[in-house]
């Protein structure tokens, strides 16, 4: 008798458990949750007749943001560019420089600046026009498929 009342009080404490561990929200499915995303370049300057428009299939990040050389860079002349070409983000010091060290050994002008809240950006080039900038990401995508343009805002 005493093993019927324990095998059903403990049937009963897992069932009301299993009861009570169901969600109460509701679940809503989004149809276009599957597909991958789109991006759209926020800063794209006009086609010209020496330089044909973006076409969807080439559109990359840009972003525009303050940003001040990160402690003990020295290549101020960057800083008078005002699109750079971005390679990595990171917030550990350590890894922004590593990848600068890697960029300046295989021939590049890189350099590490921080945004105003605190993320290193490692810039493998800087130029005057998004045009080159546009250029160099083409001639690194193989090797960096993120690099995106980072627009210079005083």
């Amino acid at each position: 008798m005493n093993k019927k009342i324990l095998v059903i009080c403990t049937a009963a404490v897992i069932g009301i458990s299993m009861i009570s561990c169901k969600s109460k929200q509701l679940v809503t499915e989004i149809s276009s949750a599957h597909e991958p995303a789109t991006v759209e370049a926020s800063v794209v300057e006009p086609a010209t007749a020496t330089t044909p428009a973006t076409t969807p299939a080439e559109r990359e990040v840009t972003r525009s943001e303050a940003f001040k050389l990160a402690a003990g860079e020295t290549n101020s002349a960057a800083m008078s560019k005002k699109y750079h070409v971005q390679v990595g983000a990171f917030i550990v010091h350590e890894n922004a420089r590593n990848l600068r060290a890697r960029l300046v050994n295989e021939g590049n002008d890189a350099l590490v600046v921080e945004n105003d809240r605190g993320m290193l950006r490692v810039i493998i080039a800087s130029y005057n026009t998004y045009q080159e900038a546009r250029a160099k990401i083409n001639q690194i995508r193989d090797t960096y498929p993120d690099a995106w343009v980072l627009v210079q805002s005083k």
